[in-house]
């Protein structure tokens, strides 16, 4: 099965997320909020790339179930900070592709989760 090219240009997104998600990890202290926040992010953002990409990787119940929790957070920020800007704007471009990739990963979350 082939990917389509918003699935392609979601899973780029959320390797992106990943590194820069990655690249923040060393300047918290293990333990912190900021720490567990970016943790439970990156194992979120790899649960939907797998489900995105279709890989046949598996998933419990409650590996799904905590991953909801991170991308609802991404999209509720992000969209609060496009809201700050004009359509057209560099910053609203650019937080555009963000919203898009993350609903469809949300999407595919929540179908995972309905077919369990």
């Amino acid at each position: 099965m082939s990917l389509s090219a918003a699935e392609l240009q979601a899973l780029k997104i959320f390797a992106a997320t990943i590194k820069n998600c990655q690249r923040m990890q060393p300047k918290f202290a293990a333990g912190t909020a900021q720490a567990s926040l970016l943790t439970n992010r990156i194992r979120a953002l790899r649960v939907i790339t797998a489900l995105v990409g279709q890989n046949e990787a598996r998933f419990d119940a409650a590996t799904l179930a905590a991953a909801v929790a991170p991308i609802d957070s991404i999209i509720h920020k992000t969209t609060t900070a496009r809201a700050k800007y004009a359509p057209g704007t560099a910053m609203y471009r650019r937080l555009t592709p963000m919203i898009t990739a993350m609903t469809l990963g949300q999407q595919a979350l929540r179908a995972q989760l309905a077919a369990e």
